[in-house]
């Protein structure tokens, strides 16, 4: 028999129709966003959702645009809501390219300026009387290529007569993201700031039973599985990490034919997934942040080595793109990998001084066996998941 009922019900993109334990929060996101969404005010709206990995910021913003369109309607008021992974695109020029596809909006974008561009989408919801609530996720990795850009989203639309019709929710782990932003822009998005705190062992039972009804058939999912799962979770109150060990726990017990999905094919889970390395994580890496992080695993997989050399490394690189037929990137764009990936906690770089041979640079994996993040990232790129974009 098949024990999923829907397994999309646990891909890291679906959204359900409630989010136990965060219904405060989504209904003080309505109402900060209530008199924008119902036509009333034309001032935008500027809030923040902040919290740790797996404390549902990404969920809860996508169920609030959800609602969002709902209120409007019944308002006839026209509200749209469009979200963008700033991981993937990290530029304003990008993210607002990839907004104006989520309207449909027809704007020609070729060789217009970020101000240009946010200009014309602007006119555009004039034109046709929309309102939009644009929902910046990871927009850390957007200020560190940009830190101008969320200047450029609060003073264009001040500008206007009217008032703007964009307003913006942006989405981070922290508040540390803002450090390098003007004090005037800052305040203006800081000040509406919804924090999520870790969920606690209670708040991680609630949720793994409501999305294993969502995703299996009943009776499948035992109830030493889910004390598992909650036990290993609650360890970071990520359940973003507990529905991916469901899911996992699931295809171990498929494999095997099994009718019950068990506390050992958590345990095998738990084996097979690691934080650092879930599947959405590696999922949002470039391509070539992908091969990078590739050579690594292989380097220390034929080396018994705690650390690699940027140097040695880089040989290891050119030989990955080898293998799949791309051109490796110059040296200042390797650097520029290596940082990023730092930046998202994948890789440690430490700076050494040699004395008279100057300084190096030392990469290692934290916590991360090589063998699983090889086995995880050839999966995805022999997928072609690996082609979203080429940063």
């Amino acid at each position: 028999m098949w024990i999923f009922r829907d397994e999309d019900k646990l891909s890291p993109e679906y959204v359900p129709s409630r989010l136990p334990h965060r219904e405060e929060e989504l209904d003080h996101l309505t109402s900060l966003f209530s008199s924008f969404v119902s036509g009333r005010r034309t001032a935008p709206v500027r809030a923040l959702i902040a919290g740790p990995t797996g404390t549902g910021k990404t969920a809860l913003s996508k169920l609030f645009g959800r609602r969002a369109e709902e209120l409007a309607r019944e308002s006839s008021t026209d509200v749209r809501f469009a979200y963008v992974n700033c991981r993937i695109h990290r530029t304003l020029f990008s993210v607002l390219k990839r907004a104006i596809e989520q309207l449909r909006a027809g704007i020609p974008t070729r060789g217009l300026s970020n101000e240009e561009l946010l200009h014309d989408l602007l006119d555009y919801l004039e034109e046709r009387d929309v309102r939009v609530v644009l929902a910046l996720d990871e927009v850390d990795a957007l200020l560190r290529e940009e830190q101008e850009a969320l200047y450029y989203l609060a003073r264009v639309g001040e500008e206007r007569r009217g008032g703007s019709r964009l307003s913006v929710l942006l989405i981070s782990r922290g508040l540390e993201a803002f450090q390098g932003v003007d004090e005037g822009t800052r305040t203006m998005f800081l000040t509406n700031v919804i924090n999520l705190s870790e969920y606690d062992h209670r708040q991680l039972r609630d949720i793994v039973e409501y999305r294993a009804s969502e995703a299996f058939h009943e009776g499948v999912v035992t109830e030493e599985a889910i004390e598992a799962i909650v036990d290993l979770a609650a360890e970071r109150g990520d359940a973003r990490y507990a529905i991916e060990l469901l899911w996992r726990a699931g295809k171990f017990a498929e494999q095997e034919g099994s009718q019950r999905v068990r506390a050992e094919h958590v345990r095998k889970a738990a084996a097979s997934v690691y934080p650092a390395i879930r599947r959405e994580s590696l999922h949002y890496l470039s391509l070539h942040e992908k091969l990078v992080l590739l050579s690594l695993a292989r380097y220390f997989l034929s080396n018994n080595a705690p650390s690699v050399t940027a140097s040695e490394l880089s040989r290891y690189y050119a030989m990955v793109c080898e293998e799949h037929q791309v051109a490796p990137r110059a040296s200042t764009r390797f650097w520029e990998i290596l940082q990023r990936l730092e930046d998202q906690g994948f890789i440690r770089i430490r700076v050494k001084s040699e004395g008279i041979r100057g300084r190096k640079s030392y990469i290692t994996l934290p916590e991360v066996p090589a063998s699983i993040l090889e086995r995880e990232l050839t999966a995805l790129l022999k997928r072609g998941t690996g082609q979203g974009h080429h940063g």
